[in-house]
């Protein structure tokens, strides 16, 4: 198998905590890019084919969005670009997707519509994670807006549609299983999957946790991805929820009931948190190794 190098550009829509700064402890994750990259390196590492995991290289590129509106020169996007970028993340944030006055939301949101719909990038594969999902639900003409029915954190079980199955739980991922577990760390969500987009994860608090975009060249027997999203946080450890979860309700943003509705699902089922390492970064990992035809 041909060594293959992928290379993503990371949006980057925030700044860790400062105690999250300091908890070198939970994998030396001090910053996110040191964050995306330590989970990506690791769920790649696990993927289920063995030659893809010998044979890819990730290379991760940060552009600092939040404090320098910072993004990708058209150039790297291009096809056939020395150098260019294979896909471009988006990471969670603190602030709200759906601020019209936040001071780089809209133009963030202005940007990824412009990468979405322009066929000339076509062949650039988009991944948006919480944050990153919301502001791409709002750029392809989607709704997001605060949660009626308070926060989720930690791990939760979000159920698969149809073709949520294929996308979270294709043949290289398949357990059987109709849900999937993710770490969460939301209270905006978003509430109406934009157009021509399909619903893959739903949970029982909230209907929209995943959606994706088919690439024009898209058929049933090869389905291809422009776009996925995910609500939670495969990047997140249960260590870095709790350090999370300890700032937030220190702060009162989080209530003495939300705080212990956190607590206990810190860890998920056995402890170890959600399908970060696992379904969930496999199934971004073969989303970023689709080879998308270009315009």
């Amino acid at each position: 198998m041909t060594r293959r190098i992928v290379r993503v550009a990371l949006l980057i829509c925030d700044t860790p905590v400062s105690l999250l700064i300091q908890a070198a402890a939970d994998h030396s994750a001090r910053r996110h890019l040191d964050i995306f990259r330590r989970w990506l390196e690791e769920a790649l590492k696990a993927y289920p084919d063995p030659d893809v995991a010998a044979n890819t290289q990730l290379v991760l590129d940060p552009y600092n969005v939040v404090d320098k509106l910072e993004f990708p020169s058209h150039d790297r996007l291009r096809a056939g670009a020395p150098d260019g970028y294979d896909v471009v993340m988006l990471t969670g944030s603190k602030h709200t997707a759906y601020d019209v006055n936040s001071h780089f939301g809209p133009q963030l949101i202005e940007w990824m519509r412009n990468l979405a719909n322009a066929p000339e990038f076509q062949h650039v594969k988009i991944i948006g994670v919480c944050y990153g999902h919301q502001i791409l639900s709002l750029a392809l003409g989607g709704e997001c807006k605060q949660g009626t029915n308070g926060w989720e954190v930690g791990v939760y079980g979000c159920d698969m549609t149809e073709e949520g199955r294929y996308y979270w739980s294709d043949s290289v991922v398949a357990n059987g299983a109709s849900k999937i577990y993710v770490e969460q760390m939301h209270k905006d969500v978003v509430t109406k999957v934009p157009p021509g987009c399909d619903l893959l994860l739903r949970s029982e608090k909230y209907p929209v946790h995943s959606f994706a975009k088919k690439h024009p060249a898209s058929t049933s027997e090869r389905p291809l991805a422009q776009i996925l999203t995910i609500q939670g946080h495969p990047e997140f450890t249960p260590g870095i929820v709790s350090t999370l979860v300890d700032v937030r309700s220190e702060a009162g943003i989080f209530n003495p009931e939300a705080t212990a509705e956190a607590r206990r699902r810190l860890g998920g089922k056995d402890g170890s948190g959600g399908e970060g390492e696992g379904r969930l970064g496999w199934a971004i990992w073969r989303v970023m190794l689709q080879d998308l035809p270009a315009k």
